[in-house]
């Protein structure tokens, strides 16, 4: 894999716009114009991509793990089967992003904006979604393992078929939200709002919980026992 410098990123980025399959290992592109740049299959481990506008590049199947991707415009970016493993996103945008089938395990999102995008079957393992606007997000049948949501607006969001099992998810605004056949055993829901959600078939067990509101929410089939702690 050919390596290349920042000066022949931003050269190619305004020539033909497709770096695919180049090694930008460690590079520092922070604070540049990069708008709709084909990057699929690089290698960006461990690079710099902090204060930058990236909006609708594509980064399908690229290693972004350990990555500094805070303050950055991604709006519209394709993620898809990308590696982002442990990498720093917060204070970024990413609404209307695809990130279907990425790795995304203990990734830092905290404070920011996810609206509208695509996270079907990713893994966001003990991932941090604190303070994130995140409504109508879709995480269908995606790894939502001890993530932590406190305080993050997740209305209308898709989580059918999830696994949420220990999520913290205090104070977070999940109204009308899907989670139809999610697993949200031993999750922690404090002041956590549900109205008008939807739990069927949901595994709230063990689930420790205090002022959770559900009201009009679907219960229907949803599995409870007496082990969870008001």
């Amino acid at each position: 894999m050919e390596k290349l410098t920042r000066n022949q990123v931003i050269k190619l980025s305004k020539t033909t716009g497709d770096i695919s399959g180049y090694d930008l290992s460690g590079l520092n592109l922070s604070m540049l114009d990069l708008i709709a740049i084909q990057f699929k299959g690089c290698n960006l481990k461990s690079a710099n991509l902090s204060s930058s506008n990236l909006s609708m590049s594509n980064f399908d199947n690229t290693d972004l793990s350990n990555c500094n991707m805070s303050s950055s415009n991604f709006i519209g970016g394709s993620f898809r089967k990308a590696d982002l493993e442990n990498s720093d996103l917060t204070f970024s945008s990413f609404v209307g992003a695809d990130f279907t089938e990425a790795n995304l395990k203990g990734v830092n999102f905290t404070n920011s904006k996810i609206s509208t995008a695509n996270f079907e079957k990713a893994d966001l393992t003990g991932a941090n979604l604190q303070m994130t606007e995140a409504v109508l997000i879709r995480m269908a049948n995606a790894n939502l393992r001890n993530v932590s949501a406190y305080g993050s607006s997740m209305i209308g969001a898709d989580f059918s078929g999830a696994d949420m099992k220990g999520a913290m998810l205090h104070g977070t605004d999940l109204n009308g939200a899907n989670l139809s056949s999610a697993d949200l055993r031993e999750a922690s829901l404090l002041e956590t709002v549900l109205i008008a959600a939807n739990l069927t078939n949901a595994d709230l067990r063990n689930i420790k919980q205090r002022s959770v509101e559900m009201t009009r929410a679907k219960l229907d089939s949803t599995k409870f026992d007496n082990e969870a702690k008001s």
